[in-house]
């Protein structure tokens, strides 16, 4: 679904012009765990959601979501809690806020600067792939990475009481309701990312005092929950070599967890084959990727997800609709200290990194991806 042009009507009352989600996969007796080369591996982390669940039975679900991640460090999740109706709404208002003029969007607009990281960026604002290429030593992967900006319009959305990161929002009155419902939705994803993250940690055996330590880092306040828009790429746009999506990275949070609309591209790395493989759309099931964050935290033995969003009319020359998703980065304290565990380290017989706080990392990668007039 296109943007309308009718999105000043605000974000109430939204249910005729919600975006159709895709794929009828969701039955909540189904448990779905996939490990085909060619497929995203699925888990359902229903388990995990209820205090009733039988020991046993998490102990299970945490065991098929190590098998999964430790290849790639990407999975598909189920039974993660949040709404279809709630996601229904979410990309309705996504939908509106694109199709604002240009110069309402820019009501709102990102610094010039990584600092805040909020509010609305347009196109060519960065590219995801420069930070790929910092990490290769192959000059045609290095030009390849370099020479793209990244075709989306985005806008960031975070905790209220950040004073650093702090919100930049539109006025009211150009999107009636959208501070609001941005607000509420931000804060409901963050309950599926301490579910994620109670995963992850029994998935890797933690100790307690460990676990303790992993949540404190993660208290929701410096989270992202970022809408994109990927406008079409027309007839005039589809051979252009310039013109790309988002290139292959990886993500500097702990972990990153996306919805997405019917329109597919976005892919994951096979570290083996070095080909990379589509998530598929499909209702009820977003798509996780460890970051490098919880990359350092299990000490290497999650790897961090490499990713990228293709053009899938790129071969064929033909030209591709616009696609829309929604992720959410869950990223640690800035100035909490991010390093191996120690049981993981004695685990692996090596400690692969040493101390880092997030905040400097970040501000590297930013300086890096983000592009500034």
């Amino acid at each position: 679904m296109q943007p309308n042009g009718s999105s000043r009507r605000g974000v109430q009352g939204l249910e005729a012009s919600a975006i159709a989600l895709p794929c009828l996969y969701w039955h909540t007796s189904i448990i779905i765990i996939a490990f085909a080369p060619n497929m995203i591996p699925i888990v359902d982390l229903s388990p995990f959601a209820s205090t009733t669940t039988d020991a046993s039975i998490r102990q299970q679900r945490a065991k098929e979501l190590h098998e999964a991640v430790r290849v790639n460090g990407c999975v598909g999740l189920a039974g993660h809690g949040v709404s279809g109706e709630l996601l229904q709404q979410a990309f309705a208002v996504s939908n509106q806020l694109f199709g604002l003029p240009y110069a309402d969007k820019m009501k709102a607009p990102h610094p010039n600067s990584h600092t805040p990281h909020r509010g609305y960026s347009g196109t060519g604002k960065e590219r995801g792939a420069v930070k790929t290429a910092r990490e290769t030593e192959d000059e045609d992967l290095k030009q390849q990475y370099t020479s793209t900006a990244d075709y989306k319009e985005s806008y960031e959305i975070g905790s209220e009481e950040n004073r650093v990161q702090y919100n930049i929002w539109l006025p009211e009155n150009t999107l009636p309701g959208f501070r609001d419902f941005t607000t509420r939705f931000f804060w409901e994803l963050n309950k599926t990312s301490q579910l994620i993250l109670d995963a992850l940690i029994e998935a890797l055996g933690l100790l307690d005092a460990e676990a303790e330590a992993v949540r404190a880092l993660h208290t929701g306040h410096d989270n992202q929950l970022r809408l994109l828009h990927y406008p079409p790429i027309t007839d005039a746009l589809i051979g252009d070599a310039s013109v790309g999506r988002l290139g292959a990275h990886t993500d500097w949070s702990t972990f990153t967890f996306l919805f997405q609309d019917e329109n597919s591209g976005l892919e994951f790395e096979d570290r083996a084959s070095g080909d990379f493989i589509p998530a598929t759309p499909c209702e009820g099931v977003l798509y996780m990727n460890i970051g490098d964050m919880f990359q350092r935290i299990s000490n290497n033995i999650y790897p961090s997800g490499m990713h990228r969003v293709s053009v899938p009319g790129k071969a064929s020359g033909q030209p591709t609709p616009a696609r829309y998703s929604i992720p959410y980065f869950v990223c640690p304290a800035p100035d909490g200290t991010i390093e191996p565990q120690p049981s993981l380290v004695a685990a692996v017989g090596k400690k692969h990194y040493e101390p880092i706080t997030y905040q400097k990392f970040a501000e590297q990668m930013f300086a890096t991806t983000n592009i500034y007039d």
